[in-house]
C-alpha cells in the first residue's frame, strides 16, 4: 500500500500556524518534541541528529539551543499541519459515507 502526504490546504496551514503562535515558542517546540518522540521515534532520531550536526554545530550552547528550538518549531508546524490535514480528510470521507 502506498501512502502519500496530502495536500495541506491554506485553511489547515493557517489554523495550525495560529495555534502554534498562540503559545510561547519553547512551549510549542517542547509539545511537538513529545508528540513526535511518541508517534515518530525513528524520524525524531533523524531530526535530532540533523539538529545536532547541522543546526547546532560550532555554535555556543545558548545560540545552538535557540536555533534548535526554532528549527523544531518549524518541523512541528509542518508535522502538525500534515497530521491535521489527514484527520480533516478522514472526517470528510466519514461524512460522505454517513
Amino acid at each position: 500500500m502506498t501512502t502519500t502526504i496530502p495536500m495541506v490546504s491554506m485553511d489547515c496551514a493557517s489554523a495550525v500556524m495560529d495555534k502554534a503562535m498562540s503559545v510561547p515558542m519553547t512551549e510549542f517546540g517542547t509539545e511537538m518534541l513529545g508528540v513526535m518522540l511518541k508517534d515518530q521515534p525513528h524520524l525524531m532520531r533523524l531530526i535530532s541528529f540533523l539538529l545536532t550536526n547541522l543546526i547546532a554545530e560550532g555554535k555556543d550552547e545558548d545560540t545552538a539551543a535557540i536555533d534548535a528550538v526554532q528549527t523544531m518549531c518549524v518541523v512541528g508546524v509542518v508535522f502538525k499541519a500534515i497530521m491535521t490535514q489527514i484527520e480533516a480528510d478522514e472526517m470528510e470521507i466519514s461524512e460522505e459515507w454517513a
